[in-house]
Formats: C-alpha cells, structure tokens, sequence
C-alpha cells in the first residue's frame, strides 16, 4: 500500500454555479431593523440616530437587489430592507422620532 488515505466522512462537491452569500442584502435587512426600532427614540433624538442607518439601508438594499442575479441569493433580505428603510423614511414625514 502506498501511503495516500483516502478521505473519511462524506463526500464534499464544490458547485461553482451554486449561489453565494449577498453580503450587501443581509446588511440592508439588518440596518432597516436598526433604523426603524431606533426611530421610536422621542424628541428627535430617534430621528438623528436613525438617519443614516435607514439611508443605508436603502442603499444597501437597492444595491443587494441588483447583485441578485449574479449571486443567486438574497432577494428577501434585499428587499425586505429597502421596505424596511423606506417605511422608516415615510414615518418621518408622519412624526415619527420627533415626539411621543
């Protein structure tokens, strides 16, 4: 015998057609989340402290949404965080942040 062994456990196949991770749809969902739980802050403190992560969330998210296709991956949380940011975004108009 010589000595190669022959590896234990199961056979692992590396599809490079398969989908990989959309880094930019994950961190739109979760930004969205910040942004809109942070918004409830009264007295316009809610409303600095969620600016910029409900922009970037849209952001983000318009950008994942894109990267769909090639990545294969990650439309809900894409687009759940563009809805996300942009629901945030329209509670400002209605006073969302600003009192309580």
């Amino acid at each position: 015998m010589s000595g190669v062994q022959q590896p234990r456990g199961r056979l692992v196949v590396l599809d490079p057609d398969g989908p990989r991770p959309n880094g930019f749809a994950v961190a739109s969902l979760v930004l969205g989340i910040v942004g809109l739980a942070v918004g409830v802050i009264p007295l316009f403190i809610g409303l600095l402290l969620s600016f910029l992560p409900t922009v970037l969330a849209i952001l983000f998210g318009l950008i994942g949404l894109a990267r769909t296709s090639s990545r294969r991956s990650g439309f809900v949380p894409a687009l759940v965080g563009t809805l996300l940011g942009s629901l945030t975004a329209f509670l400002w108009t209605t006073g969302y942040g600003v009192v309580w």
